[in-house]
């Protein structure tokens, strides 16, 4: 039985006094226990003997704290019943029992009780014990609180800043294609006119004049792939994603197929896995194999045994695929530029290009929930890897 001395009441937390709620299996030792309760100046909302009653009541009475014994009738015992209690409800729990083995102890620790007194015990301890408990609650919640008020305020502005991020995204990207289009016309002027020129004025021009013109007429045609790379970048961004089956070995054999017959006197040798098939939009994957493949071609020119490779491995649950040549293939310490437009690691002068194609293929395989990657060294080729 508990010693009843008497003792200050609690301070005041408010109007109404604590409520609490008992649990304990022998009749006399909480009856004892709740007068010296009441005497503190607590309110004992409800007690009971098992934990299956108390885990119900807790619902129901909602007590400001519980004082829980460990050995309890029924078939849970304290412990059970209060990792039950913490698991459903934001009460904070005080054990009170005889028992303190270094296994019980262990146990009850297992379910973050906010006390653990030792019986028998003074009423000084108990109080002392249930204001501890109750104020570690209160301050621990309160903590909390802050912490999602802080994080609430940091994700809205977050969310703020992202908006503003897009809106600026979507103007440059707006004012990138509104550019390009706008210069297809005057490119087209250029381009007409100078071959007008190379066809009926070519005496007049003499060799200097000829080879003024060949350069602007090859300025034209890089500036011709610029603009419809810049275009093709826009529109990657934007429209409808469709999610069909796609077999990429088909799209490869198609793309690499276009390249041969551009280039019929080039020695490529191709290995091509069978049924590579993955979910996406047909017409984004094949520009993602229309650039890697296009690469792999271009930078394999210089090889007497060019060779380029399309596969798959399984990485867990998920399928990489990768494109892999043994042409000239980068830098490794300059692969973080490869994926950013207008990055080149080469030369115009030793591979022709405007620097957007791999910038492509990045959003195309981000825009599928995918990531893209690069492996390579100088002269020792490159294999790109990417995955939905």
């Amino acid at each position: 039985m508990q010693d009843a001395t008497a003792a200050e009441p609690p301070p005041s937390t408010g109007d109404a006094a604590t409520r609490l709620m008992i649990v304990e299996d022998e009749f006399v030792v909480a009856c004892d226990l709740c007068d010296t309760l009441e005497n503190l100046g607590y309110a004992v909302v409800a007690s009971v003997g098992t934990g299956e009653e108390a885990i119900e009541l807790a619902r129901s009475a909602r007590p400001n704290a519980i004082l829980m014994d460990i050995r309890l009738a029924g078939d849970l015992d304290g412990v059970q019943a209060a990792a039950r209690i913490r698991s459903e409800s934001d009460i904070p729990i005080v054990f009170l029992s005889a028992h303190s083995s270094e296994e019980t102890v262990r146990r009850a620790t297992e379910t973050a009780p906010f006390g653990y007194l030792v019986k028998p015990f003074r009423a000084p301890e108990l109080r002392c014990a249930i204001e501890v408990a109750i104020r570690r609650h209160r301050a621990e919640k309160a903590a909390a609180e802050e912490h999602r008020r802080r994080v609430g305020a940091e994700l809205e502005r977050a969310a703020a800043r992202t908006g503003e991020l897009e809106a600026v995204n979507h103007e440059l990207e707006a004012f990138s294609y509104s550019v390009a289009h706008d210069l297809r016309a005057p490119l087209r002027g250029i381009t007409g006119f100078s071959e007008i020129l190379l066809q009926d004025h070519a005496a007049e021009l003499g060799t200097d004049g000829l080879e003024y013109l060949r350069t602007v007429q090859r300025s034209a045609r890089r500036m011709h792939l610029l603009i419809e790379d810049l275009l093709r970048l826009s529109r990657t961004s934007h429209g409808e994603l469709e999610r069909d089956p796609v077999d990429l070995s088909r799209i490869a054999h198609e793309v690499l197929n276009r390249l041969r017959a551009a280039e019929p006197h080039r020695s490529v040798t191709v290995d091509i896995t069978d049924d590579i098939m993955v979910a996406g939009d047909r017409g984004l994957l094949e520009l993602v194999l229309e650039n890697l493949l296009g690469n792999a071609w271009k930078f394999t020119a210089r090889r007497d045994e060019a060779l380029i490779e399309v596969g798959a491995t399984r990485d867990g649950d998920r399928l990489v695929c990768f494109v892999r040549d043994n042409g000239a293939g980068f830098d490794a310490d300059q692969a973080s530029r490869l994926f950013s437009a207008f990055q080149r690691l080469h030369a115009a002068s030793e591979f022709e290009g405007t620097g957007i194609g791999l910038a492509i293929v990045q959003r195309i395989v981000e825009r599928h929930g995918g990531r893209i990657w690069a492996e390579g060294a100088v002269d020792a080729g490159a294999t790109f890897y990417f995955a939905f």
